[in-house]
């Protein structure tokens, strides 16, 4: 692999995802700080709303620093868990999670790295958004979401996090309208359902974001 993929990957989530010093806090797993005094606690899959077990192009960046790479993501109601794939098709860092288990494996992330952070970007994104709002609203970070579709029946929406007006982290995500045909039903009987396309995440209070697209 590049030694660019391997400087990129590290830039993107070392600094990010940094420890600092904890208080008590009533969880098996480590406290993620969404700010630097609010700290979140990851939930159970089983509050997920979201549907995920697709190959995704990932494009990420931290200040000027950019990488690219193909990720498998599999996020439903048992488990969140990414798989980094080289240019060349191997594995390079797995994470998963499942409520119980948490673990990171990877050559390339720095050991400071907790995966909690990691998990806790992936729910936002992807959980139910009213369990979301109730626990940021405990350590005093505002959850709004919104959505609007098109004239062809796309949908985007939008998820944001802040605290005291101040933005956090912004997330865009896309709905494409697909048909499904079915020989029982006539054209004009067709039906159609809404697949999600793309996220994009932006920490705009740690400086970093990124892009996670569908490949068909």
């Amino acid at each position: 692999m590049k030694a660019f993929l391997k400087i990129a990957l590290a830039l993107v989530f070392s600094s990010l995802f940094f420890s600092c010093a904890s208080s008590r806090f009533d969880s098996h797993f480590s406290p993620v700080y969404v700010t630097n005094t609010s700290k979140f606690a990851i939930l159970s899959p089983n509050v997920s709303s979201e549907k995920i077990d697709t190959l995704q192009h990932m494009k990420a960046k931290f200040g000027e620093k950019e990488m690219e790479a193909e990720v498998y993501v599999i996020s439903n109601t048992e488990q969140i868990s990414m798989t980094i794939l080289s240019e060349f098709g191997s594995t390079v860092a797995n994470l998963f999670y499942d409520g119980v288990t948490l673990d990171l494996d990877s050559a390339i992330f720095p050991k400071s790295l907790k995966a909690e952070y990691l998990v806790a970007d992936l729910q936002f994104c992807l959980y139910n958004p009213e369990i979301l709002k109730s626990e940021l609203s405990k350590i005093g970070v505002d959850f709004e979401i919104s959505a609007e579709s098109d004239e062809s029946g796309n949908t985007t929406e939008k998820r944001i996090l802040s605290k005291k007006g101040k933005p956090i982290s912004k997330i865009t995500k896309k709905y494409t309208r697909t048909a499904i045909s079915s020989p029982a039903l006539s054209e004009a009987e067709g039906t159609a359902e809404k697949s999600l396309s793309s996220i994009e995440y932006e920490n705009t209070l740690r400086g970093y974001g990124y892009t996670l697209t569908t490949i068909e």
